[in-house]
Formats: structure tokens, sequence, C-alpha cells
């Protein structure tokens, strides 16, 4: 009976929690959606002519992705900052690409600040400046001689984010690559905030290499919250590693101070383990090669959960999806998948939905 009365409460306390929280988030959300709204409005009808069609351009050639990835990625992009960390990420997309018989581009961007030449009067001719995206294709030239098979090389100018999107969609790419050293956050790549605006913003699968390749992707992990989002990206994953099974890892944190009894709380247990088994019966078991996956689903935060489990196991690869429906949203859920890929010590692969992308 006690246990009866428990579930009762919870349930109540629970549906009206939930009720609360949902017409907070839409109103907030609809509110933040009119800021945008007006805020866009006002940045495009300041703009020239001339710079809003260049807009229009790069926001049509950057931001566009296939609505679903049949395979592996027939065509990698890696972006390149030429520093050692940037290194790993180049031979890993070059073992990728020689796996997945892809084609492979190198791209390093010149930013506008760095395209600013000095007065060169006065000085010797080996002290006189060089042209900087000269002195880029020369290093990428020198950076990609030592791989098996030589990949295209591109040198772009202006915004590193917007020249790394406009890129890959201008090549049809299926897949960005970018290097983060061990410890570093996705802060750290290239400058200031590159990385972190790639990792809201692209709709093409983003993978953040941090590991050392001396082998292919073995132990792969997935870790899902059991959204649509993250359906799509387990497919994405399975289309990309096809024949490999997958470890499936899900986390929950039952109701604080609502569930103490071990009876209530193993009821919990197997309400989430059917929402489990209804996720994975959703999934489109259609890629070559399909295997079932090993389930793993533990009780507790997932990003303390996942570290650990990343460490003990010796994963080499954190597989995750991002709902980034809105900026506003992007605060709650893309912000715990982007503090999973900066905690673990692995390469993680972040799959999007192409409709779900934040433009920021």
């Amino acid at each position: 009976m006690n246990n009866e009365i428990a579930r009762k409460i919870l349930r109540i306390e629970v549906t009206e929690s939930d009720i609360r929280g949902s017409a907070m988030v839409k109103n907030m959300q609809l509110a933040h959606i009119a800021r945008n709204s007006e805020a866009e409005h006002q940045r495009r009808a300041a703009k020239s002519p001339n710079d809003l069609a260049r807009s229009m351009r790069q926001e049509q050639c950057g931001m566009n992705a296939p609505s679903r990835i049949s395979g592996p990625a027939k065509k990698i992009l890696l972006a390149t900052d030429l520093s050692a960390r940037c290194d790993r990420a180049l031979y890993r997309a070059a073992m990728l690409a020689k796996q997945w018989q892809s084609s492979l581009i190198v791209l390093h961007v010149v930013e506008d600040r760095d395209l600013s030449i000095p007065d060169e009067a006065g000085l010797p001719s080996w002290r006189r400046p060089r042209d900087p995206i000269d002195t880029a294709r020369k290093h990428l030239l020198a950076d990609v001689d030592a791989l098996p098979a030589r990949p295209a090389v591109r040198v772009a100018e202006g915004n590193p984010v917007e020249a790394i999107l406009g890129s890959a969609g201008a090549e049809n790419c299926d897949l960005i690559a970018i290097g983060v050293g061990r410890g570093e956050s996705l802060g750290h790549f290239v400058s200031g905030r590159t990385a972190d605006r790639l990792f809201r913003r692209s709709r093409l699968p983003l993978l953040v290499v941090k590991g050392r390749p001396r082998r292919p992707y073995e132990n792969i992990v997935f870790a899902t919250d059991l959204s649509d989002s993250s359906r799509y990206a387990l497919e994405t994953a399975a289309r990309f590693f096809s024949g490999q099974r997958l470890t499936i890892f899900h986390a929950y944190s039952p109701p604080s101070g609502l569930i103490t009894e071990s009876a209530l709380r193993r009821q919990y247990r197997m309400e989430v383990e059917q929402e489990v088994r209804a996720f994975l019966a959703e999934v489109d078991k259609s890629a070559p090669g399909w295997q079932q996956p090993h389930v793993l689903i533990e009780d507790g935060a997932p990003n303390l959960l996942l570290r650990d489990y990343v460490r003990d196991k010796e994963v080499d690869l954190l597989v995750l999806g991002t709902h980034g429906r809105s900026a506003f949203f992007e605060i709650f859920l893309g912000s715990v998948a982007k503090a999973i890929v900066d905690d673990v010590p692995c390469d993680a692969l972040v799959i999007r939905k192409a409709s779900a992308a934040i433009e920021t």
C-alpha cells in the first residue's frame, strides 16, 4: 500500500512539474524566437545588397547537408590550423578515407587579420614578409606529403567557421574532422570559438580527434538520450561503421527526493529499460552489416559515467547526437553534449539532424 501511494505521489508531482516546466520553456522559447527573428530582420536590413547576396550564398553552401547518409562518408573535410594537434586529426582522417575508400580534402583558413602585410620598405629581401596564402599552401603540402594517398589541398580566406562550412558544402562533404589536444576544450581549436561554433552550427557530422591514430576505431560507444535526434545519430553511426557492434550507453537519474525505496527504484529502472527497448525497436536497421548493439543502462550523471567508462574500457570513439533545435535549447541540451566531448579522453563523433543545426 505504501509503495502504491508513493507511486501515485511520484506521478502527480512529476506531472505537475512537467506541466509547469513545459509552459515556462514554451514561453521562453517563443520569446527567444521572436527576438531572434527581429534581430535577424534588422541585421539583414542593414546589409547592402551585395553583402546580403553573399551571406545567403554562404548559408546555402555551408549549411546544407544530406537528409540521410546512405553509407560511410564519401568525402571527408579536415580543417587544420597547421599546429601539432591537427597532425593526429590529419592521420585519422587519412585512415578513415582509406578504410571507407573516400576522398579527403585538407583545408586551412587564413583569417583576414593574417592577410595584412606590413610595410616592407627598407627590409632585406630575406626579411620581407611572404604571402600568407602561399606560405599556408606550402605548409599543407609538406604535411600531406607523408600520407599514403595524397589528398586535395585547399586554402581559403576569411572567417574560419564560414570558410569551413562553406567549403564542406561546396565540396559535398559528408564529414568534418578537426583536431583537439588531450585535456583541451573545443574552444582551443584554431582561434577562440572556432570549434565551439562548428559544434553548434555544422549540420554535417563533426569528428573531434584527440588521440594518436594507432588503429581503426574498434571499441565504439554510442551515448543516447533516447530522442529522435539520437536515433538519427545511431543510424548514421551504423552506416559509417558497417559490420561493427556498437555499445549503446544510456544514463538516467530518478527524480531526487521522490524515490527512496529500493522497490520504487527498481520499478523506475524497469520503465527506463522499456523506453530503451522501444527506442531500439524504431531504429532503421537497413544499413548493410547491421549488428545488434550491446546495451548498457546506468543510474547517474551521463558526463561523469561516460568519462569513467571511456577511461576504464579504453574506448576508441564516443558517438553522440545533439538536439540543437534553437540557441535556447542549446544551453540545456547541446551544452551537455559539448561538456561530454570536452571531458572524455577519446575521439568523439557528434551527429546532428540536418534540420537541427543552430545558426549563430
